[in-house]
């Protein structure tokens, strides 16, 4: 009898059993290396989750904290916690007692948790204590040191930057102040970025830079015209042209006369030169 030919089926299912068989005997051979690996995946893996929920305590008692601080400030400027404007209370002394406490408390929060994220908050809430006290240079080093420490992109630089800008415009240093603002605003990722634009132009026009002024404005109405239409930024530009077009022109230089060029004698003939 002629045997039977086999289908292209079935020689691919008999050899796809022999591959699972010796699947199978390679599994009972390296059994124990197959366990220690998986011990070793579930050992890295409890590592990992426990160190996320390190992570995620650590955080929320950094949160907890930070915001003790502030509560204590809030209640120490004779309003209740919670409160998101704090008025100025009657009492001069007590406000600024209030503030100084505050930031030594904010300045060791920065040193015990130095290179996270909420350090960086607290230090910038620090120097606005600083400004309020009118400790500008201090505030606007610190300042300066925070928006080095973030990064280009970062939502938090923008604000240190803008406050920053402030300090520097109490200086009275208003070209340096309108490029703290300008830095800031270059920060997409912060929302109200036509503000700081709005503030840069403001700066230059106190600088007396009408062009780099109208620069900025310009940049704020594309940013947010809504923004720029509540600011009145139109009519600002306008001034700030005018201010440019009167600006007295620098003279052209007189063109300097062509001077002729001495000629040169002619050497004696040899008559010229008998007696």
């Amino acid at each position: 009898m002629t045997p039977r030919q086999h289908s292209d089926t079935e020689t691919r299912l008999a050899g796809f059993e022999a591959r699972l068989q010796d699947g199978f005997a390679w599994a009972n051979e390296h059994g124990r290396e197959i366990m220690v690996g998986l011990g070793l995946l579930i050992l890295a893996g409890a590592v990992a989750a426990g160190l996320f929920e390190w992570r995620r305590r650590s955080v929320a008692e950094e949160e907890t904290e930070l915001a003790r601080i502030e509560a204590r400030f809030t209640t120490a400027m004779g309003a209740n916690p919670g409160e998101y404007f704090v008025p100025e209370p009657a009492n001069a002394e007590q406000a600024t007692k209030a503030r100084e406490a505050a930031l030594v408390e904010l300045d060791a929060f920065v040193a015990k948790h130095a290179g996270s994220g909420l350090a960086a908050v607290a230090a910038i809430k620090a120097a606005e204590l600083e400004v309020d006290l009118g400790k500008l240079d201090l505030a606007e080093a610190r300042l300066a040191k925070v928006s080095e420490s973030l990064e280009p992109s970062d939502p938090r630089r923008a604000v240190a930057l803008r406050l920053r800008g402030y300090a520097l415009d109490q200086k009275g240093d208003p070209m340096a102040a309108a490029e703290a603002y300008e830095a800031g605003a270059k920060i997409e990722s912060y929302p109200p970025r036509a503000l700081l634009w709005i503030s840069a132009g403001d700066a230059y026009a106190r600088a007396n830079s009408p062009d780099r002024a109208i620069a900025a404005y310009r940049e704020a109405l594309a940013a947010s015209p809504e923004v720029a239409e509540q600011e009145r930024i139109v009519q600002r530009i306008g001034i700030q042209q005018a201010r440019l077009d009167a600006a007295p022109k620098p003279e052209a230089a007189a063109p300097k006369p062509e001077v002729a060029a001495p000629k040169a004698e002619a050497a004696p003939t040899e008559e010229a030169a008998k007696p």
